[in-house]
């Protein structure tokens, strides 16, 4: 190699390197640039929860979110309508807006939101998360087959710790359906994988 192409190599790896870094840095501005916004949504769920009146605050009652949260709604679905941030700050904000709606048993709602985090989720625990927040808001919208399969798909994800999980939604699924002999597959198929786990007495109590 003479030395003319040496030194083209050598200006080609300096220009690569700098590229590379410029956008790393980028890169790096925009998470911190996406993690301060949601750090921003917090402090406005913060104040409206103080807000509202104690006997509403609790997580888990019924409550219209829009009308009680506007500004965390809508802060949020401006960043997942942007999409300026990087899919791990857009999974957190899709996450958080599923949750809320499906906390306050707004479950269509939840639906909407939570299909947005399985486009986000990028690890395979993220993407097994995201199908299992999802199925349990089609499940509870009474949406039985969309269920079904995002419990499927979370199966495939094989996050361990959480297969017993999907198999047990997929159970209580199929006898929303009327399906319990389908029921009884997964029953059979959960005790066989994860034995005197709590899923699979949960599965044993539903099936009497």
């Amino acid at each position: 190699m003479n030395k003319r192409m040496v030194s083209i190599l050598v200006v080609i790896l300096v220009i690569l390197g700098v590229g590379v870094h410029f956008y790393q840095q980028a890169a790096d501005q925009k998470e911190q640039a996406g993690k301060a916004a949601l750090y921003e949504v917090q402090k406005t769920y913060e104040a409206e929860t103080t807000a509202l009146p104690q006997a509403e605050r609790a997580p888990d009652g019924a409550l219209d979110v829009d009308a009680k949260y506007p500004k965390t709604v809508a802060e949020l679905k401006k960043m997942l309508t942007e999409k300026k941030a990087p899919n791990s700050v857009l999974f957190e904000a899709a996450f958080k807006l599923g949750t809320l709606y499906l906390d306050h048993g707004q479950v269509t709602q939840a639906v909407t939101a939570l299909k947005e985090i399985t486009q986000f989720g990028k690890t395979d625990f993220q993407k097994a998360s995201g199908f299992y927040l999802l199925g349990m808001a089609q499940e509870r919208a009474q949406q039985f087959k969309d269920a079904l399969n995002s419990f499927q798909k979370g199966l495939k994800s094989d996050v361990s710790g959480m297969n017993g999980e999907f198999l047990l939604g997929m159970i209580r699924t199929h006898l929303k359906m009327n399906e319990k002999e389908k029921a009884k597959l997964y029953v059979e198929k959960l005790n066989q994988e994860f034995p005197g786990s709590a899923a699979a007495k949960t599965a044993e109590e539903l099936m009497r």
